[in-house]
């Protein structure tokens, strides 16, 4: 274990190309008096595209391929389809997630400073941002995991809205 720390980490999470899982988010909201809690299917494709599929308690569904989001959802089933670089703070808080799920340290380090706690079997990254315009959307973001698969995604917006996922992947699954 003499070569653990956050390259070795991200060496073991760029080995995952492909994963599906099922997650429950819960959302605690300061303009809401009870948490949110939603739940559906993960799926990543590395190094760059992602699918959050909401079933409950309404379906929706988040595509994000490269640069370009598609949500899809709502009353009226309305898609919308935009690219990252229109809006950066919804990129850099993306891009947290992402470049952790593709072991892309450079990726990382563009955007957070990066700490690493905990050892191979059960560690946590605590993701804090460096751009202003990040800073004034996202407090921070903790990864949780264990060997190269993570377990839990937690937010904190800098309003204090609170989010906590977590992430049970599809036995057998992640290739």
């Amino acid at each position: 274990m003499g070569d653990w720390g956050l390259p070795q980490l991200m060496r073991n999470l760029a080995q995952v190309k492909a994963a599906s899982a099922q997650f429950t988010e819960r959302k605690t909201v300061h303009m809401l008096s009870a948490p949110l809690v939603t739940s559906g299917m993960l799926n990543y494709i590395a190094p760059d595209r992602m699918q959050k599929i909401t079933v409950s308690p309404k379906p929706e569904r988040f595509v994000l391929d490269g640069d370009q989001v598609t949500i899809a959802g709502g009353p009226d089933k309305q898609v919308h389809t935009f690219s990252l670089a229109d809006y950066p703070q919804i990129g850099g808080l993306v891009e947290g997630i992402r470049a952790t799920l593709a072991g892309d340290l450079a990726a990382l380090d563009r955007f957070y400073v990066v700490q690493l706690s905990g050892d191979p079997s059960n560690w946590q990254l605590l993701l804090q941002p460096k751009d202003t315009d990040l800073t004034r959307f996202v407090k921070w973001i903790r990864i949780a995991g264990s060997r190269n698969r993570i377990v839990d995604v937690e937010t904190e917006d800098t309003d204090g809205d609170h989010s906590d996922m977590s992430i049970v992947e599809d036995a057998g699954d992640a290739r």
